[in-house]
């Protein structure tokens, strides 16, 4: 064999030797990423369960409440209701009182009212003139 022809197969096989060591060194390499990629969606997967719980029973929790204020908002919607009613029977019963009351007594009222401002301005004029005298 012609000497060129070795030392072309001795530079290829230090090649492929090289390029052997370079990817055994790489596939380890890759090997450690996957394993450090694996623990860390372990650790995150650990980490994120009970938080995932809790955001679940925060949900129903907040849903138990959301459906606790309709409830006592129904319940007030109901009060008023209920109120508005009294308040208009309130205003009939008064206004009955006032057609039955009112006609007759709103003019002794009146008179009974004039008396007294009349005997207050009596009394006035007479204790001023039996002071001057």
């Amino acid at each position: 064999m012609d000497g060129l022809a070795v030392a072309s197969l001795v530079v290829l096989a230090v090649v492929s030797v090289i390029w052997t060591v370079a990817l055994i060194v790489a596939a380890l390499e890759v090997r450690r990423a996957a394993w450090r990629l694996q623990e860390f969606i372990r650790s995150v997967e650990m980490e994120l369960k009970p938080t995932v719980q809790q955001v679940h029973e925060a949900i129903r929790k907040l849903d138990r409440a959301a459906q606790g204020a309709s409830d006592t908002t129904e319940r007030v919607r109901g009060a008023f209701v209920k109120l508005e009613q009294a308040g208009e029977n309130v205003r009939a019963a008064t206004g009955r009182v006032r057609m039955m009351v009112g006609s007759r007594f709103i003019p002794a009222l009146s008179l009974l009212a004039g008396v007294r401002a009349g005997t207050k301005v009596l009394w006035g004029f007479y204790t001023r003139r039996r002071d001057t005298k």
